[in-house]
C-alpha cells in the first residue's frame, strides 16, 4: 500500500470519503427541494467521478466545451449539457456526431448560433436540444429579458433540426424569479412548452428552487476549495481536494516556498492586497493553519509565516504539505493524475490513481 506522503510533488490528492460525502450531501438536498441534478464535470473532468454522481441519482452531466463532452460520451454518458454558444463549421460538425450517439442539449443567446445549429442539425439528420441562456447578472451571454426569451424561443420552435427545451442562467439569483415566471407565461399563451428551468452554481440550489428550476448544475461541490469556503457553502473538512507539495526553500526572512506556483494552482487567484487585507489566502495549508500561500510566480509558490504565533512551529525544507487551492477547476486542468486516499490508522493510504482525460479540452 502507497502512502500519500510517499508521491512525488507537486500532485493534486482528494480525499474519497470527503469526495462521497460531497456527492451525498448535493444529491440529498436536491432531492429534498425537488430539483433534478445535472452536475458540472469542470471541477473533476473525470469520468469515474461522473459516473458516482449518476449513480447518486443524477440525471445527466453538464460539459462547458464540446472537447469535454466527446470524452465523457465516450466513457458511457447519454445525457449531456453544453451550456455555452456553439459556432463555426467544425463544431457544428462534432457537436452533431455527438448528437448521433447521446442526448445533446446546448444553450443560445442569439438567433445566429440557433439557426446555424439548426442548419447543421437538419443536414446531418439528427436533432440537438437548445435552451435559451439569460443573463443572471454576470453580463457574460444571456439575453436580457423575458420578451428575448419569447422571441428566440419561437425562431427555435420554427426550425427543423433543434427541439426547444427551455431556459437556463448562470449562477441563480434571487431576480431570476419574476423573470421567468413572466418567460414561462409568455411562452404558454405561444403554446411553447418548458421542459426544463436549468439553474446553476455550488452552494445555490435552494435559491434554483425559489426561481421556480426544475433542475440544478452545480460543479465545485464535488471538490469545493477557498472560494466556495469564503462563501459560506462548505467547511475545510469538506474540501476534498490537496495539492501535495515539498517546502523547497526557507531562506528569506518571513517566508518559506514550495515547489508549486501559477503551473500547479492557477494564477486565477486573489491580488495579494486584496488577500492580506481580507485576510484571505490563495491556499490554505493544513499542517500550518496561520501559514498561507501569498503570492506565486510560475513553479514557485510563497508561504507567508506572518500570522504564527511567536515559536511556533515553522515548515521545513523537504517538508511535505498539503495546500488547500483557491480554486479547484483551474488546479484540475493543469495536472494529468489525481490520487485518491482514505485516512487509515492515522496515515493516508492511496485507493485509485485517476487520469484527468477531460483537462485541456478548451474546444
Amino acid at each position: 500500500m502507497q502512502r500519500v506522503d510517499e508521491l512525488d510533488t507537486p500532485v493534486m490528492v482528494v480525499d474519497l470519503d470527503v469526495l462521497e460525502g460531497n456527492i451525498k450531501r448535493l444529491q440529498d438536498e436536491v432531492d429534498a427541494l425537488g430539483l433534478t441534478s445535472r452536475p458540472h464535470i469542470k471541477t473533476h473532468k473525470i469520468p469515474t467521478i461522473g459516473h458516482m454522481q449518476l449513480a447518486a441519482g443524477a440525471v445527466g452531466i453538464t460539459c462547458q466545451k464540446l472537447g469535454e463532452a466527446e470524452v465523457f460520451a465516450g466513457a458511457g454518458f447519454t445525457d449531456i449539457l453544453v451550456p455555452y454558444n456553439i459556432l463555426g463549421a467544425p463544431k457544428l460538425e462534432r457537436l452533431t456526431r455527438l448528437a448521433r450517439r447521446v442526448r445533446m442539449t446546448v444553450s443560445v443567446d442569439s438567433e445566429v448560433t440557433a439557426r446555424g445549429i439548426a442548419e447543421a442539425s437538419q443536414e446531418a439528420g439528427t436533432d440537438v436540444g437548445v435552451v435559451v441562456e439569460v443573463d443572471s447578472g454576470g453580463h457574460r451571454a444571456g439575453v436580457q429579458t423575458a420578451r428575448e426569451v419569447q422571441t428566440l424561443a419561437r425562431a427555435i420552435a420554427d426550425f427543423p433540426g433543434v427541439s426547444f427545451q427551455g431556459f437556463m442562467c448562470y449562477p441563480s439569483r434571487p431576480q431570476m424569479t419574476d423573470l421567468w415566471a413572466e418567460a414561462r407565461d409568455l411562452l404558454s399563451r405561444d403554446g411553447i412548452p418548458v421542459n426544463v428551468i436549468s439553474g446553476g452554481g455550488t452552494g445555490a440550489q435552494r435559491l434554483s428552487k425559489e426561481n421556480g428550476c426544475t433542475e440544478h448544475r452545480s460543479g465545485t461541490y464535488i471538490y469545493n476549495d477557498l472560494s466556495v469556503l469564503r462563501s459560506g457553502n462548505c467547511t475545510l473538512e469538506e474540501c476534498a481536494m490537496n495539492v501535495l507539495v515539498t517546502v523547497v526553500s526557507t531562506s528569506c526572512p518571513g517566508y518559506s516556498t514550495i515547489d508549486g506556483g501559477s503551473k500547479t494552482f492557477t494564477n486565477d487567484a486573489l491580488r495579494q492586497d486584496d488577500a492580506l487585507r481580507k485576510g484571505d489566502s490563495n491556499g490554505h495549508v493544513r499542517e500550518y493553519p496561520d501559514v498561507f500561500l501569498e503570492r506565486m510566480n510560475e513553479e514557485h509558490g510563497v508561504l507567508s509565516l506572518s500570522r504564527l504565533p511567536e515559536g511556533a512551529p515553522r515548515p521545513k525544507v523537504g517538508e511535505k504539505v498539503h495546500v488547500i487551492p483557491n480554486h479547484a477547476c483551474g488546479t484540475t486542468n493543469l495536472h494529468d493524475v489525481v490520487y485518491g486516499y482514505r485516512r487509515r490508522n492515522g496515515e493516508e493510504i492511496i485507493e485509485a490513481e485517476w487520469p484527468i482525460p477531460a483537462r485541456g479540452k478548451i474546444r
